[in-house]
């Protein structure tokens, strides 16, 4: 595995998709997607970004989400541009208050807006 480090950004090469390692975690916020979902009143609960690909998130949150659940996520990647909404995200791991979600559905243009982000992360 090799490390590229440059002002504040880690990031790593030994990995399929190219990922940031976020030093100043920037926030998101994600909402249950389920059976029945609309019965139910919306709960969005917050999160920390720290890491970041095309294919997925680590993040930290207080949210209720255990491996095998499937959230709506939103992203804000910078304060000038939409939010980036992940329309599926499938947590796969946890440990403590920290998870790993894979992106299970997302459009071609918030792919397109987290490839660019990452690109210009990673050139800081």
């Amino acid at each position: 595995m090799q490390t590229i480090q440059s002002a504040g950004v880690t990031r790593s090469t030994s990995r399929q998709h190219p990922r940031v390692r976020i030093l100043t975690p920037f926030s998101c916020s994600l909402s249950s997607v389920g059976t029945g979902w609309w019965f139910r009143k919306s709960v969005h609960d917050v999160g920390l970004v720290h890491d970041l690909s095309t294919r997925g998130v680590c993040l930290s949150t207080d949210a209720p989400i255990e491996p095998g659940d499937q959230v709506f996520l939103t992203l804000r990647l910078t304060k000038s541009a939409p939010p980036a909404e992940v329309a599926v995200a499938t947590v796969c791991w946890r440990y403590q208050q920290f998870y790993g979600l894979a992106f299970t559905r997302v459009s071609e243009s918030v792919s397109r807006q987290l490839t660019e982000y990452i690109n210009a992360t990673g050139e800081e």
